[in-house]
C-alpha cells in the first residue's frame, strides 16, 4: 500500500512518517528547504514539491496512492497576519490542488489536519458541531480548505478531517519563534532564562502531545469506515492558561522565569479547548499528560539548544 504525506518533513509529518513507514510504502512532498535540514526517516521517499503549483503535483499521478495525509500548511497565526497571501497559496490553493490530485488518482482517502483556529474563541469545550467563527487569516484559510475537501467528497474523494488543538513534543522546530506557544516558551526559558508573552496570562489552550496526535491520525486507516467523511477534534479536553504553562515550565527546569508581556497579536484567540467525545468513542484517548510531555519536550530541547 502506497501512502503520501504532504508536509511530511515538518514536525507532525516526520512523526507520522516514522510510524507509517513501519507498515506502508511512504512518500513525502515538501519544500527542499525543509527536506534538506531534516534527519530523514528510513525507508521514506522525499520529493521537493510545492503543492501550490499543480504542475508539480500532477507529475506523481502514476503513484496511485491509497491514502493521502495532507499536512502541508502555513501554521503560524502571526505569519498569517504578516503574509496573508502565503496562507492562501499554501493552505487554500495547495489544498485545492491536493483535492484535484486525489480525484484524478481515484479510490483514495484524503486525511487532512485542520485546526482549532477555525472555531474562534469559546468559554465552553468545543465540539465538532460548534459553528466555525475564525478570528485569524490562518483560521479562515483552514476552514476554506475544509470546504474544498467536503466539496470534493461529492466528486468521489473520501476524507477525514482532524481539527488539531495545540500540538507539542520532541521534534518541534525550536528555531521558529512565530509558531507553537509551548515550544517558543521552552526555547526562551532554556536560552534566555525568561519568557516573553503576547497577551493576557489568563489566555488558555488545550495542549496535546505529538504521539497522541499520530495515533489519532492513523485511525483514518485503522478504522476507515467509521472515520469516513467525518470531522474530529483532537485535544486533551483540558484548559491550561498561559500562566499555568509557564509555572509548569519553571517547575520542570527548576528555575524562576521572569515574564515580560510584549503586547497582543491581532487575531490571536483568547481561549479554546476541546470536546473530543466523538474521537473517544472510537477508542482513541490521549495517553501523555502535560507534565510528562513537557519533561520529554524539555529534555529534547536541552539536547539541541545547549
Amino acid at each position: 500500500m502506497h501512502v503520501l504525506i504532504t508536509g511530511g518533513a515538518g514536525f507532525i509529518g516526520t512523526a507520522l512518517a516514522i510510524k507509517l513507514s513501519k507498515t506502508y510504502n511512504v512518500d513525502v512532498f515538501d519544500l527542499e528547504s525543509k527536506i534538506s535540514t531534516l534527519h530523514k526517516v528510513h525507508n521514506v521517499n522525499y520529493f521537493n514539491v510545492d503543492i501550490s503549483s499543480y504542475n508539480q503535483v500532477e507529475k506523481f499521478l502514476e503513484k496511485k496512492y491509497t491514502y493521502i495525509f495532507h499536512l502541508a500548511s502555513q501554521t503560524s497565526g502571526l505569519i498569517s497576519h504578516e503574509q496573508p497571501e502565503l496562507d492562501v497559496d499554501t493552505n487554500v490553493k495547495g489544498t485545492l490542488n491536493i483535492c484535484r490530485f486525489a480525484q484524478e488518482i481515484g479510490n483514495v482517502k484524503l486525511i487532512f489536519t485542520s485546526s482549532m483556529a477555525v472555531y474562534g474563541d469559546s468559554e465552553l469545550p468545543l465540539c465538532e458541531k460548534f459553528e466555525p467563527n475564525p478570528k485569524s487569516n490562518y483560521g479562515v484559510s483552514k476552514i476554506s480548505a475544509e470546504k474544498y475537501i467536503q466539496l470534493f467528497s461529492n466528486r468521489g474523494v473520501e476524507y477525514t478531517i482532524f481539527r488539531l488543538f495545540n500540538v507539542y513534543g520532541p521534534g518541534q522546530d525550536l528555531e521558529n519563534m512565530k509558531q507553537g506557544m509551548l515550544s517558543i516558551f521552552v526555547t526562551q526559558a532554556i536560552k534566555d532564562n525568561k519568557i516573553d508573552v503576547t497577551g493576557s496570562l489568563e489566555r488558555y489552550r488545550d495542549f496535546i502531545y505529538i504521539d497522541d496526535i499520530v495515533n489519532a491520525l492513523t485511525l483514518a486507516i485503522e478504522d476507515k469506515e467509521r472515520t469516513s467523511n467525518e470531522i474530529f477534534n483532537v485535544g486533551c479536553g483540558l484548559k491550561t492558561t498561559v500562566k499555568e504553562l509557564i509555572e509548569n515550565i519553571s517547575k520542570s527546569l527548576d528555575v524562576e522565569l521572569p515574564v515580560n508581556n510584549i503586547g497582543g497579536i491581532l487575531g490571536d484567540q483568547f481561549g479554546t479547548y476541546s470536546n473530543c467525545n466523538k474521537l473517544l468513542s472510537l477508542g482513541w484517548k490521549p495517553k501523555t499528560s502535560l507534565k510528562d510531555g513537557l519533561l520529554h519536550t524539555i529534555q529534547d530541547a536541552k539536547g539541541k539548544l545547549t
